[in-house]
């Protein structure tokens, strides 16, 4: 009997072990705009995906509506700052989930600032382009920087430049981490074992009394 309760309690701790290395994994989402229209405003069409972009940006079209020296980072869209709807401010909501890192590839005629808030409105971060980095702006800057922030409990965000114009390009975040789902099957066999050693070990306590 001792020999089956040590073999039972080997295994709960190879499963408390499994449950202890368990990782959250945060989700990625990436927006494209490539399911839009010429010139349509952006704003509640991605709240299934995590996003709310409030109506404060247009898309516009490469071949059509763009500037060749804005060049999309994907297929034919994206969003600019619209002056007639957010002046010169793209604001984007977390729905649902808040966000642990957001970014997208910025193209401007001046600096353009990514900036995350939390839901209290106060400032997680904040980080720009450096200058005009259309195609030939002669700042020495490429098209479609890259602009990241990493921070728990982001809220919503803001793209804003100086009052000219700018586009962005496959807007990115990531929501808050789950954890996965092998953690939870490793919480559910401990369970199971502990409840084996429990009764393997009242076993030879109960014959000892009865004798």
């Amino acid at each position: 009997m001792k020999k089956l309760y040590l073999a039972t309690a080997g295994v709960t701790c190879l499963t408390l072990a499994t449950l202890g290395s368990g990782k959250a994994q945060a989700v990625d989402t990436v927006i494209d705009f490539d399911s839009l229209l010429d010139l349509e405003i952006v704003d509640n069409q991605f709240l299934n995906q995590g996003v709310d972009f409030n109506g404060t940006a247009s898309i516009l079209q490469l071949g059509s509506s763009l500037n060749s020296l804005f060049p999309p980072v994907s297929a034919n869209n994206l969003i600019y700052d619209n002056p007639s709807l957010g002046n010169g401010i793209i604001r984007v909501d977390a729905v649902n989930s808040l966000w642990s890192s957001v970014g997208g590839f910025v193209t401007g005629t001046t600096n353009v600032t990514l900036t995350a808030y939390a839901s209290d409105n106060s400032i997680l971060g904040a980080v720009s382009t450096g200058g005009a980095n259309f195609q030939d702006a002669g700042t020495g800057l490429l098209p479609n920087i890259f602009l990241s922030l990493t921070a728990p409990d982001i809220s919503y965000i803001t793209f804003q430049d100086s009052g000219n114009t700018y586009t962005v390009d496959n807007f990115t975040f990531s929501s808050q981490s789950v954890p996965e789902p092998t953690s939870m099957l490793g919480f559910f066999a401990l369970g199971a074992f502990s409840a084996t050693s429990f009764v393997k070990r009242k076993q030879p306590q109960n014959a000892a009394t009865k004798a």
